[in-house]
């Protein structure tokens, strides 16, 4: 109860509403052409702003609203650990030539929103298919990049493009470990939030 109370009052708003301007800034220095819109990275911290500035704004919305509250910690959370395990020890081009946005939007944003989430969950229970809703984005960003790959001969992480890899085959082995880190991920997001709610409805 103390916690849900601070992570509604003055001090947890204003750094939500900071976190937001912070990334939003970030995402406005970093735009280059259309293809910025295609990275994962960058549709994840574009709607954990969303989320953010909403929480700030209303803060009684952050105890209700775990669907998307969840899939933007869930997205950023992948976003953080795949740049970390796959992408920095290969200096991975990644869009982005400026080092503080960078760790903005790879590291400082993924850390808040998992911290978020973890210290101030929402407050009614969720659903076992809410995990499965939050993969939908994830599964058609991942088709949208196969498609669009091939007709503009760019792919926005290496191991999605077959060039870069082995072949299909390699993209398909990379998908199938992140698909699993999502699930892992995500069902721990959603026990995490249900072991600190109050029973209401069956989950």
């Amino acid at each position: 109860m103390v916690l849900s109370t601070l992570g509604r009052g003055f001090v947890a708003r204003l750094v939500r509403a900071g976190l937001a301007a912070l990334i939003v800034t970030a995402l406005v220095v970093a735009f280059e052409s259309v293809n910025f819109f295609f990275y994962f990275t960058i549709l994840s911290n574009i709607l954990l702003a969303a989320v953010l500035a909403v929480e700030a704004i209303r803060p009684g919305w952050m105890g209700t609203n775990g669907l998307l509250r969840g899939a933007s910690t869930l997205y950023m959370a992948v976003t953080g650990l795949v740049y970390a395990v796959l992408l920095r020890p290969i200096e991975a081009d990644v869009g982005l030539t400026s080092a503080w946005i960078n760790y903005v939007l790879h590291s400082l944003a993924p850390a808040a929103a998992v911290i978020d989430w973890l210290l101030f969950p929402p407050e009614g229970r969720l659903a076992r298919s809410v995990v499965w809703a939050w993969l939908a984005f994830p599964t058609v960003f991942l088709g949208v990049t196969l498609i669009r790959g091939p007709f503009v001969d760019w792919y926005p992480y290496p191991f999605l493009d077959p060039g870069e890899t082995a072949g299909y085959l390699g993209v398909a082995a990379y998908s199938v470990l992140i698909l699993v880190i999502f699930l892992v991920l995500g069902t721990f997001f959603r026990w995490w939030s249900n072991a600190r709610s109050v029973p209401t409805t069956g989950a």
